[in-house]
């Protein structure tokens, strides 16, 4: 089972880096489906090659699909990145000097300028390491609450349902609604910790602390997170199905109620 996620937004350039949320978790809940791929990898074995650009490309929601479908077998060395493109026929309007900011965002994992170029008409600029990171440009950030607040029920729904027996029927969950986390963009910008292995059932209630770590990244590595301030309590009741978000006495980050 998963031990956390973590979450850090920069609402600058719209980009999220974030541990826990698999391309698969992506591709389950985004909203804008890619028509087509440009591979940043210039090695990358998918997809025909653009005389053009020198990358290969993936042609048609088709084989956006099929290609996203076959990414957990990549070799274990091997990072996933991407940028979605609407029209085929605008690729061949691009610049020497516009190939080279994707080359550059593609070795970099950063844009030179705007991540969003306007004759890709792209929504999405994506990158998964070989650690399980994730940082992914998102031209609309409404999808990415969508996509945590489907992991965060998937997690849940897992660990509610834990200890059933085969014969025992599944004990259903209620949908994170995606306001509650729009209630948390403050701290979502310092990089949060929501920390599942220790997550505490308190009769019908199940309590997540979420921890401020900030860009720290290697305290994911090394449990180093529990160490770090609990700044709130995500808390999900299975009788009433309902999920409610209490922050911490000694933090302010919204008119949320305090945690008594």
């Amino acid at each position: 089972m998963i031990d956390l996620i973590y979450v850090h937004i920069d609402m600058t350039s719209n980009a999220v880096l974030s541990k826990g949320i698999t391309h698969s978790d992506f591709t389950h809940s985004i909203v804008h489906h890619p028509k087509n791929l440009l591979l940043l990898n210039p090695s990358a074995e998918e997809g025909e090659y653009d005389m053009h650009s020198g990358l290969k490309i993936i042609r048609g929601e088709e084989g956006v699909n099929q290609f996203f479908s076959t990414t957990h077998r990549r070799k274990m060395n091997e990072e996933i990145k991407w940028i979605d493109f609407s029209d085929v026929t605008m690729l061949k309007e691009l610049t020497p000097l516009e190939i080279s900011e994707l080359l550059y965002f593609g070795h970099m994992k950063t844009s030179l300028h705007s991540p969003f170029f306007y004759k890709l008409q792209n929504n999405f600029v994506f990158f998964e390491f070989v650690d399980h990171m994730t940082r992914i440009y998102y031209r609309y950030i409404d999808e990415f609450y969508r996509i945590l607040a489907d992991k965060i029920t998937r997690v849940i729904l897992e660990k509610v349902n834990d200890r059933k027996t085969f014969f025992k029927r599944g004990i259903p969950v209620e949908k994170l609604d995606v306001d509650i986390l729009k209630e948390m963009k403050s701290i979502l910008q310092e990089g949060v910790v929501f920390c599942f292995d220790q997550m505490d059932i308190k009769g019908k209630e199940y309590h997540i602390p979420i921890h401020v770590v900030e860009d720290s990244l290697w305290k994911t590595k090394n449990f180093a997170y529990r160490n770090e301030p609990v700044i709130a309590i995500l808390i999900y009741n299975t009788a009433k199905r309902s999920w409610r978000l209490i922050q911490e006495e000694d933090f302010e980050f919204s008119s949320l109620p305090k945690h008594a």
